[in-house]
């Protein structure tokens, strides 16, 4: 069911306030950044807004009152948020605001999520003096925030690597974490990730593709129990038969890779998810056997 935010003071019309955001490095527009960002560079934005004559009087607020543009970035992957602020001051255009925010290319991955906002001291119209001024109050946003897709669709198996202790996962080498709300339809590169912690050596050798086979082995092993838990918890909602007709209409979908890694383990996709969920021990055992782990490679 759709949902309206209702804010409890008053807010201005969208046209008195005209905004925007825009990527300043890498120099490039929105939809090439997936093509010349590199994991661990910094993107930086700049956001400016300008007020009408109108957004005062509709907000009731006086003119030169603290009101602030706030330009805030998300990395939902990496857990963490930026955000940086400006006053308007008065200008020939009217009022107007500059902000410049900087999101840690170390700690982005997959994507980031930019918006605006205006905020200032929203009138409430409460005959009460202490509840007539709502603090901070968001009188405008944009009407679409700025989504930035750091990756292609269409590129191998999705994998980021970044700070585990700064963004509150354990300390491991990696761990493959699943979107909790994904769907089988769902593409790969939305419903699953590899995470690789930067703050380990072994990193460098896993993201160069350098380390050892049983390394890449276990990893594997990993995603299999992920993606056949996350197909598992669908069980009751979509059967083999779905998805089975899901990975035949996408071969990018996440239906498709668990009904791949059941192909590879010699079982149905219905008894994978069974044992993801019921014996994830036996599944375990499945994988390491059909991956040769720790198996000596023929030197021939």
């Amino acid at each position: 069911m759709a949902t309206t935010e209702s804010r409890p003071y008053r807010t201005p019309s969208p046209t008195s306030v005209q905004g925007r955001l825009e990527i300043i490095a890498p120099a490039c527009r929105n939809e090439e950044i997936a093509d010349v960002w590199s994991p661990g560079d910094n993107i930086a934005l700049r956001g400016v807004a300008t007020l009408s004559d109108q957004f005062w009087i509709e907000t009731g607020i006086d003119k030169g009152d603290d009101v602030r543009l706030v330009a805030v970035a998300t990395c939902a992957p990496a857990r963490i948020r930026w955000r940086a602020n400006s006053r308007f001051e008065a200008s020939e255009e009217g009022w107007t605001a500059f902000v410049d925010l900087t999101a840690n290319g170390s700690d982005i991955a997959v994507s980031l999520t930019a918006d605006l906002w205006v905020v200032g001291p929203g009138r409430t119209g409460s005959a009460v003096q202490e509840n007539a001024v709502h603090g901070s109050a968001k009188l405008w946003q944009l009407a679409t925030p700025l989504i930035l897709a750091l990756e292609h669709d269409d590129a191998e198996f999705p994998t980021s690597a970044l700070s585990f202790s700064q963004t509150g996962r354990r300390a491991v080498p990696w761990v493959v974490e699943t979107v909790p709300d994904a769907e089988p339809h769902w593409s790969i590169s939305s419903s699953v990730r590899l995470f690789v912690n930067t703050d380990m050596e072994v990193c460098h050798p896993i993201l160069e593709g350098t380390a050892g086979a049983s390394t890449y082995a276990a990893i594997e092993c990993d995603i299999h129990m992920a993606v056949l838990r996350l197909l598992g918890s669908w069980q009751n909602v979509v059967d083999g038969r779905g998805i089975l007709a899901l990975a035949d209409d996408d071969f990018r979908c996440i239906a498709a890779l668990g009904l791949g890694i059941t192909t590879s383990l010699g079982i149905t996709i219905e008894e994978g998810c069974r044992l993801a969920m019921e014996e994830p021990l036996k599944l375990a055992d499945r994988s390491r056997e059909a991956l040769n782990f720790l198996q000596e490679q023929d030197p021939r």
